[in-house]
């Protein structure tokens, strides 16, 4: 989704694959001001992507974005290599206001001599300020529906923006499960606890695994119910539970519960 966000915003970029390491941390030097990039992200030609999300408005925004370009670069840049291998950078920033104010939702920063628009720098420097709330034109379809989506509009017209809707909707779901899971954990460990305290248990490895597969079992149990009370069909069920134990220990509840 990461790649198909760059090429909502930069169509005419021609980007195949895309590297991505989330919450990447970053720093010039080792007395430098260190940074952590929301997703960056490696092109295939030694491109390198950062995404912002930026929900409040920030007092020195262009600063942030000038620096860091600059840690980009001096990541990259090793001893001995000339200023012509500095890799093109592309910094986007997804706000919930208009920088500008002016009214658009897409804005492309541009260094441009004496504001001769034609003699912009060609300086591998790609700097994206984008809103969801201002005048569109230009924006790709794809970019238009994430727009959308981000506003709290209507939206998934496209296949990029439907996966999106998708995995925020898995990302709630598992979300959904680790709160319970931490229920029926603390819900097994008082009952460990009572058993110490009244010496009818001893606590040992034994029992802490017998613990913990009671725990998984009884959490399985219930994700098993709620999905056949909603009625989610069985492929997904089991995508899910993998997803979350492994598969024999799914296979093996599904045997078990799935009635």
């Amino acid at each position: 989704m990461c790649l198909q966000l760059i090429k909502a915003a930069l169509p005419q970029l021609k980007i195949k694959r895309v590297y991505v390491r989330s919450q990447d941390g970053l720093s010039a030097n080792l007395d430098a001001k260190d940074i952590r990039l929301d997703i960056s992200a490696y092109g295939e030609g030694g491109e390198m992507f950062d995404i912002e999300m930026q929900t409040i408005r920030p007092k020195y925004l262009m600063q942030r974005i000038l620096y860091y370009h600059s840690t980009m670069i001096t990541e990259r840049l090793y001893p001995r290599e000339s200023y012509g291998e500095i890799p093109k950078t592309y910094v986007i920033f997804i706000c919930l206001f208009d920088w500008y104010r002016l009214g658009n939702s897409f804005y492309e920063v541009n260094l441009v001599p004496n504001g001769v628009n034609e003699l912009k720098f060609k300086d591998g420097f790609v700097s994206l300020i984008l809103n969801p709330y201002g005048d569109m034109t230009g924006c790709s379809e794809e970019l238009q529906d994430f727009f959308d989506l981000v506003a709290g509009r209507p939206a998934g017209r496209t296949d990029f923006v439907r996966e999106v809707k998708y995995a925020v909707k898995l990302a709630k779901r598992r979300n959904d499960w680790r709160d319970r899971y931490m229920l029926v954990k603390d819900w097994v460990q008082d009952r460990v606890d009572y058993a110490v305290e009244q010496n009818t248990i001893a606590v040992t490895d034994r029992v802490t695994a017998e613990v913990t597969a009671t725990m998984q079992e009884k959490f399985a149990q219930q994700l098993i119910k709620k999905a056949i009370s909603t009625e989610q069909d069985y492929e997904s069920l089991r995508a899910d539970l993998i997803d979350f134990f492994d598969a024999d220990f799914a296979d093996k509840m599904l045997t078990k519960y799935y009635k």
